[in-house]
């Protein structure tokens, strides 16, 4: 029949199973973008990290593709994810229940935890089309962005700016689900494209498809920028891709990587710790990174920020709760039904029955328990004539003393043969001699009892250390 654990321990047993799962891993989903785009592989980027650098206690991340930021916010709302990135302006519209979100409400939950990369809008057109600048696009074949993609709030907002409406272009149906493929074909126009740079599909365009990348410089953009707190002027470098030799001006958004307010304060803080400690090898990642800045990243967004965000990550985390009942906790005095005297401040080499100045116990009464604990390592415990001798305190309180058991005393039962490791006991005359100790118990001495007296416990000498202890 297997042993049973117990009742006692059980609540202890509970409290490492429980210590042992609150330390386990946390396992975070970071919704990004289509495979092509930059998300994707910033995404990936961050995972990295945190599963090189936490540990192997510390966090464990794994990169979603999506659709962009619009799926992402709701990827985070249906525990999907518990990391999103998320452009700046859709962020906005979101935290305020605006634009998009104008149906659902303001989303109170969204919190900021880094501002990433800088994401430029790009006006490509195609080789064949006499667009030499913004203003040449009415009346033409213009993508827009995907449906209810992030990049549609942005470039929309761009058009709006510009005094324009989607009805002012020419229809682009048909295009399929690589749309962007008419700028190689001539089925389309132009295009825009929101993405952090350098990216993928601008490249291919420029170099496949000799398609052009033309400047977004307007008072009216200008204005868009300075009217509002999420948009600001981006620039893509000169000789970036085929054929652009001068840097191009344009508008520009910021990738904010967010989460809920449920997100755990501490998955936080050991996210917070890898990147504080090696942000040099996160922006050395990818491309988009590189001016990446302890000051940028924690900039203000659009969203609140975390709580954890706010303060020291490095702060020592709240103990669990203790499970342990209050028998076992440090500190607790010994129950008064274990009338058993222990002697305080005990030393290696000296034991006292009672300190100087005070008598000992008499006759019939019940000696009280003595509150220090690990007090009686090395002393003894000495109980008097007519009395019940209580159990013996647990094994480790008897590992260099011995108990003197007097005359009509009931002798206890005997401590583990390694609680009398260094001592010895002496019984008297009218009892039943307990079974002996090992050979090694008297090698520091041991306390002799003479008959109806209360004698203290005897200090072992140095020179008495291999004497054996008399009995009467």
């Amino acid at each position: 029949m297997r042993p049973r654990i117990p009742a006692l321990l059980a609540p202890l047993f509970a409290l490492l199973c429980w210590g042992t799962s609150a330390h386990a891993s946390d396992y975070l989903t970071i919704s990004t973008g289509a495979l092509t785009g930059v998300y994707y592989p910033v995404g990936g980027a961050l995972c990295r990290l945190l599963n090189e650098q936490s540990g192997p206690d510390g966090l464990r991340c794994s990169v979603r593709s999506t659709k962009g930021s619009l799926a992402n916010l709701q990827d985070l709302q249906e525990g999907k994810s518990q990391l999103a990135l998320v452009q700046s302006d859709v962020l906005h519209h979101a935290v305020h229940g605006t634009g998009p979100f104008a149906d659902q409400g303001p989303n109170r939950a969204l919190r900021s935890l880094y501002r990433l990369h800088h994401e430029s809008v790009a006006l490509l057109v195609g080789e064949q089309s006499r667009i030499g600048s913004l203003g040449d696009l009415p009346g033409k074949r213009v993508d827009l962005g995907s449906v209810n993609g992030g990049d549609r709030v942005t470039i929309m907002a761009l058009v709006e700016a510009m005094g324009w409406q989607a009805k002012d272009f020419a229809p682009t149906a048909g295009l399929g689900a690589d749309r962007l493929q008419g700028l190689c074909d001539g089925s389309l126009d132009a295009a825009f494209v929101v993405a952090g740079q350098p990216n993928q599909v601008i490249s291919d365009l420029t170099g496949r498809c000799k398609a052009r990348l033309l400047p977004i410089d307007d008072a009216r953009i200008t204005g868009l920028i300075e009217g509002s707190t999420y948009y600001e002027r981006g620039r893509i470098p000169a000789n970036l891709y085929p054929g652009q030799t001068m840097a191009i001006p344009t508008l520009g958004v910021r990738a904010d990587l967010v989460t809920l307010d449920t997100l755990p304060v501490e998955t936080v803080h050991r996210l917070r710790r890898v990147m504080d400690e090696h942000l040099k090898q996160f922006t050395r990642l990818h491309p988009s990174l590189i001016t990446l800045t302890q000051e940028t990243m924690t900039a203000p967004s659009p969203a609140p920020s975390h709580a954890a965000m706010q303060d020291d990550p490095r702060a020592p985390e709240p103990l669990p709760p203790t499970l342990m009942p209050e028998s076992l906790q440090p500190g607790s005095a010994p129950s008064e039904a274990l009338p058993t005297q222990t002697v305080s401040g005990a030393g290696a080499t000296e034991a006292s029955a009672a300190p100087e100045g005070e008598a000992p116990t008499l006759e019939g009464e019940t000696a009280p328990a003595q509150p220090p604990s690990g007090a009686a390592t090395t002393g003894s415990s000495a109980t008097l004539e007519e009395e019940t001798a209580p159990a013996q305190a647990p094994s480790d309180a008897a590992t260099t003393g011995s108990a003197a058991t007097l005359e009509d005393e009931a002798a206890p039962a005997q401590t583990p043969s390694d609680a009398a490791a260094t001592g010895s006991a002496a019984i008297l005359e009218g009892e039943t001699a307990p079974a002996q100790t090992p050979s090694g118990a008297a090698a520091t001495g041991s306390a002799a009892t003479l008959e109806g007296e209360t004698a203290p416990a005897q200090t072992p000498s140095d020179a008495a250390a291999t004497e054996p202890a008399a009995t009467p």
